[in-house]
């Protein structure tokens, strides 16, 4: 089968590029796949651990004309009978009607890696466009039912992660609630990190948080630290190629924290549970294929500073065992989700 993977913004550092070099990997053993970039990605590193075999074919420029040019470009280039899978609900749109002007007979199918809710990046109602739709998560498979799509026409993949056989997380269980936060450090958004520095502040004993990822705020989070005066609580280590290796070996967290206020399936919570750090996060739409309360980590009301600081009071007493944190993640295992992946590449158009 030929299969044709068209992907809007990738920066090149997150958990949706991590899952695109495992699974087009896997599918190029058996398929012909290709990879259309409608962006150029600022880090290029993932791109070199794509299979040989894989096309990859991106736009010349970061402007709205080259990128609009590039995608027409590339949906007249692909045959009819292939198989389009779209990460982006508005290019899924475009692919539609121009099927539609040309009499073309492509399977769209919708691959979404954010929530569909809480989020004002694209109209959900595009994705109603898609022929078929693999879901990363059960939260985004009901949000794909509430659209109107029918069950059947939606596959629950969830997301692969590769097995790991290092040490397991050791926390030290000092005075001090060390927490660690792996992703893109902005003050507002997504990733609501004001909500984490507003807790920090209220935390009534002695925290430290070591936030790996790009500062994307322009200086705005390291003024709001200076602001609360909570600086020195607060380590900035900027963006790591192997975070994970300084978090187990010197930094040795009571948890991951995640104060998102929506994720698709949050790939960094899966990676901290593989080394046995469990989580504490917001009740985000998407933690809940992820979080077992009580046993690999622990949930607050987002928006809610009081119930966050009584869930790290709790997490500081409560000694998670790192060996069953590590267990819980056992169904997102790369082989676990091969099959169901190959399961919904036989099914195309069935």
């Amino acid at each position: 089968m030929k299969l044709n993977f068209v992907c809007p913004e990738l920066s090149g550092n997150g958990g949706t590029e991590t899952v695109l070099v495992t699974v087009l990997n896997h599918l190029s053993k058996y398929h012909q796949v290709k990879l259309y970039l409608t962006s150029i990605p600022e880090n290029r590193v993932w791109l070199g651990k794509m299979d040989s075999k894989i096309v990859i074919k991106e736009v010349n420029r970061n402007t709205k004309f080259d990128k609009l040019l590039f995608l027409l470009q590339t949906l007249s280039s692909i045959k009819n009978n292939e198989c389009i899978v779209i990460l982006g609900a508005t290019i899924i749109k475009l692919a539609s009607l121009v099927r539609k002007l040309f009499f073309k007979k492509w399977t769209i199918i919708s691959w979404i890696h954010y929530s569909l809710i809480n989020q004002d990046m694209f109209d959900p109602r595009n994705i109603k466009l898609a022929d078929e739709h693999w879901a990363i998560s059960t939260p985004i498979k009901h949000q794909l039912m509430d659209l109107g799509i029918p069950e059947n026409k939606i596959r629950l993949l969830l997301n692969p992660v590769s097995k790991y056989d290092g040490p397991l997380n050791s926390p030290e269980y000092t005075s001090t609630l060390k927490l660690v936060y792996v992703g893109k450090v902005m003050l507002y958004g997504q990733k609501n990190l004001i909500e984490l520095f507003n807790g920090i502040r209220e935390y009534p004993e002695k925290i430290h948080v070591d936030l790996f990822g790009a500062d994307t705020s322009d200086g705005e989070v390291s003024d709001y630290l200076t602001k609360l005066k909570i600086t020195e609580k607060c380590m900035l280590h900027g963006w790591n190629k192997n975070p994970w290796e300084k978090i187990i070996n010197e930094v040795h967290p009571n948890a991951l924290v995640l104060t998102s206020k929506y994720e698709g399936l949050p790939m960094v919570m899966i990676e901290a549970m593989e080394r046995g750090i469990p989580c504490l996060v917001a009740d985000f739409s998407g933690y809940e294929d992820v979080l077992i309360n009580g046993i690999n980590g622990l949930t607050y009301k987002s928006g809610d500073i009081s119930d966050f600081i009584d869930k790290m009071m709790l997490l500081k007493e409560k000694h998670f065992s790192p060996e069953l944190v590590n267990k819980s993640t056992k169904k997102f295992e790369d082989s676990e989700y091969f099959k169901r992946l190959d399961r919904a590449v036989n099914m195309i158009g069935k």
